[in-house]
């Protein structure tokens, strides 16, 4: 079944990147003009973000309605993809671990120390054999860390971690 027909059977709408223009609203908002409607506050969604983080990207109003689906953000023009880019960043800020240097059990929580690509960090993971796991559990190589606060690590590649580090958190990646 092709792409076009499984979108028109689920009533999705595809957005035409030719029609949107995004734009950057007060208070850290983006809104959305499309075939002639504007739309305040928008929210973008990525349908699939670690396997197609550029494609399938989910655009809703404020109030949560579907406007539609961006199929590739490549479609969209320079200044459009740097804004849709821009928001997607602040919502999926998702710093790389580059090293474990401690990792604590205390009363149910784990307590890291981290070195990542922004910085030092310490965070604390409350149930990890939920919040400790694989991106893409077929190939094991990109592991999300989720803390108790929302934020998530990622590890791009579990194998190229020094082996201190890799003894820290390869426990919980069963």
């Amino acid at each position: 079944m092709s792409e076009n027909k499984i979108v028109e059977l689920a009533g999705i709408e595809m957005i035409d990147a030719k029609e949107a223009k995004f734009a950057p609203e007060k208070g850290g908002y983006l809104s959305l003009t499309y075939k002639g409607t504007e739309y305040g506050k928008i929210k973008l969604n990525r349908a699939l973000p670690y396997r197609s983080p550029n494609e399938y990207i989910c655009v809703s109003d404020k109030d949560g309605k579907e406007i539609g689906i961006i199929r590739n953000i490549a479609e969209l023009d320079e200044e459009q993809r740097k804004t849709v880019c821009d928001e997607l960043d602040k919502l999926y800020y998702s710093p790389s671990v580059t090293r474990i240097l401690s990792a604590k059990d205390r009363m149910g929580f784990m307590y890291f120390e981290v070195e990542t690509t922004a910085g030092k960090r310490e965070f604390a993971v409350r149930d990890a054999s939920r919040n400790i796991k694989f991106t893409d559990p077929d190939s094991k190589t990109s592991v999300q860390i989720r803390d108790v606060d929302g934020n998530r690590y990622i590890i791009d590649d579990f194998m190229k971690l020094d082996s201190a580090s890799a003894k820290k958190i390869e426990a919980f990646l069963i």
